[in-house]
């Protein structure tokens, strides 16, 4: 059978798989035809995460479907972490996001001032792992929730 895979950016290719060839698999070729790492990517169908383990028949993958590839920021991150100006870290020049500086006058409260940076950077750092893991599945949830809300 032939499955498209999908990025969120746009791009897509092609690949050959039977019903019974593990995710990991999939995977592996994804690697070879768009070079992004197997650690970085995890591949989802009909909203739902697909397993390394698991054969594609488990999630009902049948010829001509597409999946789609959402590439973990894990190896832009390591690479950034070099670089003085990423992101997880302002630089001296860039201004702190309001809601940081509002987490370290909290953090002051019940911390002491020496630990107060180390603290917030461990936040920091456990913050942008857990944003990074949503999945397409959790983003809806909360959608929904928000939306009934309104």
């Amino acid at each position: 059978m032939h499955l498209t895979v999908k990025i969120l950016n746009g791009e897509e290719c092609t690949l050959a798989a039977s019903p019974s060839s593990l995710v990991s698999d999939v995977k592996e070729q994804v690697q070879a035809l768009l070079s992004i790492p197997v650690a970085d990517q995890k591949l989802l169908f009909k909203g739902k995460a697909l397993l390394d383990a698991k054969p594609l028949k488990d999630y009902g993958v049948e010829d001509s479907c597409k999946i789609t590839l959402v590439v973990k920021k894990s190896t832009l991150k390591t690479l950034d972490s070099s670089n003085p100006t990423s992101p997880q870290v302002p630089s001296p020049t860039e201004p702190e996001r309001p809601v940081w500086e509002k987490m370290r006058v909290f953090l002051r409260r019940h911390f002491r001032e020496r630990d107060v940076e180390a603290v917030l950077q461990e936040f920091k750092k456990e913050f942008e792992r857990n944003l990074y893991s949503l999945s397409l599945d959790d983003i809806e949830r909360f959608a929904i929730t928000k939306l009934r809300q309104a």
